[in-house]
């Protein structure tokens, strides 16, 4: 059996030696191991004998080996050591953070083939696939703006102290959203913020759409009408108290399977996005399902 264990040498949280521990927990499993890295241009190549792909890193790295993955068409299981600063996907399915523990029970569900599978339907911007979420707004200025180096030492604190320093020039902006929901039914919704969800979990155990699942055929669209100072920071007190958002009068929550996006002024077209805790390069112009699937190898514990 052959792993392709692939990392992220850029990253913040990169560590050598914890990506050596799980190379040689997953050969004492009986695995050979091969290595490998990611590119920010994702185009690196996963080798095509490989059994089992294993990222050792975050939601960011995650993103570029799925659309590295669905661009040559490699039907291979993937699982995700968590090795980055938030780790959403791996923490919705389950990976531990011990590299022994992780490769044994990786191992375990690689075994059990279709018994610890799980095929996630891929959701794409503008045709790149994301793996967790997308969002405009407050947070998304404060990922674009957060500091790498205070990153690196605080983690995901770094991006609540760059929120934070919003508080002085707080964004304004306006969105203009198309939802279309798995039936076909159309909404138009006016935004000052708004989240693409796909995974359960959403900065860290925070969870903006009750229903949101890996496994599902369907992405959330969260929206607020409003998103002055005290309506987001009202927002994320109930979010934080672990309730759903629509409870709010200004949040709007609705399945979809595509998305349209319209900046309504000069100051939202050159407002920032965040994918998958990485600022966006450009503005998305449509999310959508795409019918493919990315296939997760399941943890199977002792």
């Amino acid at each position: 059996m052959l792993v392709e264990l692939i990392h992220n040498p850029a990253s913040g949280t990169h560590d050598e030696f914890r990506l050596d521990v799980l190379s040689h927990a997953f050969q004492a499993c009986g695995a050979e191991v091969r290595l490998g890295q990611t590119e920010q241009d994702g185009r690196f190549e996963i080798h095509p004998d490989a059994d089992l792909v294993c990222l050792s890193g975050g939601d960011g790295a995650l993103r570029l080996v799925v659309t590295s993955m669905a661009r040559s068409g490699l039907a291979k299981p993937l699982c995700i050591f968590p090795a980055g600063t938030v780790n959403l996907v791996a923490r919705e399915l389950g990976y531990s953070s011990d590299p022994e523990i992780f490769a044994r029970e990786i191992m375990a569900g690689f075994l059990a083939r279709d018994g610890a599978r799980l095929a996630a339907p891929l959701v794409t911007s503008d045709g790149q696939p994301f793996v967790a979420c997308i969002s405009a707004g407050p947070d998304g200025q404060a990922v674009a703006r957060h500091s790498p180096a205070l990153k690196q030492r605080i983690g995901g604190a770094a991006y609540a102290w760059s929120l934070m320093k919003l508080l002085t020039n707080w964004p304004q902006l306006s969105f203009s959203l198309a939802v279309e929901a798995p039936g076909g039914l159309k909404t138009q919704l006016s935004s000052a913020a708004f989240y693409v969800i796909k995974a359960h979990h959403y900065a860290g155990n925070w969870t903006l759409a009750p229903a949101a699942d890996m496994a599902s055929d369907i992405f959330h669209v969260i929206s607020l009408t409003r998103a002055r100072r005290r309506d987001f920071f009202r927002f994320l007190a109930v979010v934080a108290l672990g309730r759903d958002p629509a409870r709010l009068d200004f949040v709007q929550s609705l399945p979809a399977c595509r998305l349209t996006i319209t900046a309504d002024d000069e100051p939202t077209r050159l407002a920032a996005f965040q994918v998958d805790g990485d600022m966006l390069a450009a503005q998305p112009r449509e999310i959508r399902m795409t019918g493919q699937t990315v296939t997760y190898c399941l943890p199977l514990p002792d």
